[in-house]
C-alpha cells in the first residue's frame, strides 16, 4: 500500500509543497517525525534572523516549581534584554522560595532566549526571596542581579541583600553583600529590593526593612550603595514605608514608596526623596489620601530629566455598588505625576500636589478597574509599572481582574502616551487602554515593563498561573513583546492522497 504525503509550508507570502510517497504504512511514524522536524524548520525561516521574536515565551518553565516575582531591564544601547526572578528550590507546595535565574536575548544576533543562568542556587539551608536586575556596558555587556536571602528558611536568624555582575553570554562574578542582619524574633525583616545603575555602571540599591512593633509590621525604606557603606535611611521615623523603587539620572537618585497609617499618622501617602552629590532633599509627599482613596504600589522611570510615578489606589467603590454589574467586586483606578527638572519640582494647586488620573482629569478617580484587595500576593491591587519609549513617551502596563472576588480572572492591560506637554501640571493623552499581548487562559498579573524602551517591542515580564492538575498550581515567569502581527504566520497542513 503506497501513501503520497503533500506538506505545503506558508512562509509569508511563499508556498513550497513538499511531496512525498511512502510505501509502508510501517514508515508513518517516521514520516511524523518529518513533519515536526519541518515545522521547527519553518519556525526558524518566519523568525527574523536580526531579531529576537517578541512573544509571549515561558521563561521558567519549571511545572510545580512555582515563580516569585520577575524583573526585566534593557541595556542602554537597547540591545540586550534580560530577565530574573525567583523560584522555589522545591516542589510547590510551600511559600519558600529558594533559587535566582536569569535569562537574556540579544536584538541584533538573534540568538533567542539564553539558556538560564544560575544567579544564586537554593537550598533548604539559604532561600532566595527577592530579584531585580539592571544593565549596562556593550562587548560585554554586565547584568547586575540584586537579591534578597534568608538562612535558614523558615523563621530565619540570618537575612541578607546581595548581588552579583553577570556578564551576558559569560559567567556570574563574585558575590557581594550590600547589607546583611540577624532580625530580632518577629520581625519580617527584608522585604523587597531595588536597584539602578548610574553612568558607570555602580548599582544604587533601596530595600524595605520591617519590624514587628505593637503587632504591626513596620517598614522603613533605606539605600546604599558601594562607597557609602553604611546605609542611608530614606524615609522619615513614625511612618510605615513599604515598596520602593528607584532610579537614576545625570547625578541624582531618585526614591518612591508608600505608607500605611501607623502611629499617629491616619492617612496613605505616596513619598518622593532625591539624593545628589550633596545628600538628600527632604521628603516630598505625591499624594495623601484616605483610606477610600489608598493609594499603593507606586512605580517609576526617568528619561532626560522627567520622572514620572504612578500608582493604584482604591477607588471607593464597594460590592453594593457593584451589585447594579451583577458581579462581586472592588474598584481601583490608576494616577500619576511628572517631573520635568529631574525631580527639583512637582506640580501643584494651591499647594496641593496634582497628579492625574491616568486617563481623566486631576484628583480624578472616574475610571475604575476591577481587582481585587487580598487573593495572593500576586494578584494584590493593580500593581502598575512604568517605561519610557526612547523618544520620551511614557508606557504603563498592569493587571486587572476582570473576573469576579469567587471566580478571579487576570489580565495585563496597557496604555501608551499619544502626546505629552511640556508642561508637568497638563495631562498627558493617554492611547486607549488596551489588553497587552495574546495571554493564555487562566491568571496573568504583576507586569514589569523595562524602564527604557528604545524599539516597538514592549519588553514585559509577568507571572503566568498554570493548573497542572492534581490540586498542584504552578506560577511561571513570562516575557511577552506584544508584537505577534509583526510575524509572518506558518501553516503546515498535512494531506494524504491517494491511499490504497
Amino acid at each position: 500500500m503506497a501513501w503520497t504525503c503533500c506538506c505545503n509550508l506558508k512562509v509569508g507570502k511563499v508556498t513550497v509543497t513538499l511531496k512525498v510517497t511512502v510505501t509502508y504504512i510501517k514508515l508513518l511514524a517516521a514520516l511524523l517525525a518529518g513533519a515536526l522536524g519541518a515545522l521547527v524548520f519553518s519556525g526558524a525561516l518566519a523568525a527574523p534572523r536580526a531579531a529576537f521574536l517578541h512573544i509571549a515565551t515561558n521563561l521558567s518553565n519549571r511545572p510545580a516549581r512555582y515563580s516569585y516575582y520577575a524583573d526585566i531591564a534593557v541595556s542602554p544601547d537597547g540591545d540586550r534584554v534580560v530577565a530574573v526572578w525567583s523560584e522555589a528550590y522545591q516542589d510547590y507546595g510551600g511559600a519558600t522560595k529558594g533559587s535566582v535565574y536569569l535569562r537574556w536575548a540579544s536584538e541584533s544576533t538573534g540568538s533567542g532566549w539564553s539558556a538560564p543562568v544560575t544567579v544564586h542556587a537554593g537550598d533548604s539551608n539559604e532561600c532566595a526571596r527577592w530579584a531585580t536586575v539592571a544593565v549596562t556596558g556593550t562587548n560585554p555587556y554586565t547584568a547586575v542581579v540584586a537579591y534578597i536571602i534568608q538562612s535558614p528558611c523558615d523563621s530565619p536568624t540570618f537575612q541578607a541583600i546581595r548581588y552579583r555582575l553577570c556578564t551576558l553570554g559569560g559567567a556570574c562574578g563574585a558575590v557581594h553583600t550590600a547589607v546583611s542582619v540577624n532580625p530580632s524574633p518577629g520581625d519580617p525583616g527584608y522585604g523587597s529590593v531595588d536597584i539602578a545603575l548610574d553612568n558607570s555602571g555602580v548599582p544604587h540599591l533601596v530595600y524595605a526593612y520591617y519590624q514587628r512593633v505593637s503587632g504591626k509590621d513596620v517598614g522603613t525604606v533605606y539605600y546604599w550603595f558601594p562607597n557609602i557603606g553604611s546605609p542611608e535611611q530614606v524615609s522619615q521615623s513614625g511612618y510605615d514605608a513599604r515598596t520602593p523603587a528607584i532610579a537614576w539620572n545625570g547625578g541624582v537618585v531618585h526614591v518612591v514608596w508608600a505608607t500605611e497609617p501607623w502611629g499617629t499618622n491616619n492617612d496613605y501617602f505616596i513619598f518622593y526623596r532625591r539624593r545628589t552629590t550633596s545628600g538628600w532633599v527632604g521628603q516630598q509627599g505625591l499624594v495623601k489620601q484616605s483610606l477610600g482613596y489608598a493609594p499603593h504600589n507606586p512605580a517609576i522611570a526617568v528619561l532626560s530629566n522627567t520622572v514620572l510615578v504612578a500608582w493604584d489606589m482604591n477607588n471607593a467603590w464597594t460590592d453594593t455598588d457593584c451589585q447594579s454589574e451583577q458581579r462581586d467586586c472592588e474598584k481601583y483606578t490608576l494616577a500619576y505625576i511628572r517631573s520635568t527638572d529631574n525631580g527639583q519640582s512637582w506640580p501643584s494647586y494651591s499647594g496641593t500636589p496634582k497628579w492625574y488620573e491616568l486617563g481623566g482629569d486631576y484628583w480624578g478617580t472616574e475610571r475604575p478597574y476591577t481587582s481585587t484587595g487580598a487573593v495572593v500576593e500576586y494578584t494584590r491591587f493593580l500593581r502598575p509599572s512604568v517605561g519610557f519609549r526612547a523618544n520620551g513617551k511614557p508606557v504603563v502596563v498592569w493587571h486587572v481582574n476582570d473576573g469576579t472576588t469567587d471566580n478571579p480572572d487576570y489580565n495585563i492591560y496597557y496604555t501608551e502616551a499619544l502626546t505629552v506637554p511640556e508642561s508637568a501640571a497638563d495631562p498627558i493623552e493617554w492611547a486607549e487602554v488596551r489588553r497587552f499581548g495574546q495571554n493564555a487562559p487562566l491568571h496573568s498579573a504583576s507586569p514589569v515593563v523595562a524602564p527604557f524602551l528604545p524599539g516597538d517591542a514592549l519588553h514585559v515580564v509577568y507571572l503566568q498561573y498554570l493548573q497542572q492538575g492534581m490540586g498542584v498550581e504552578d506560577w511561571e515567569t513570562y516575557y511577552d513583546g506584544n508584537e505577534y502581527d509583526r510575524y509572518s504566520h506558518v501553516y503546515l497542513p498535512i494531506v494524504m492522497r491517494n491511499a490504497h
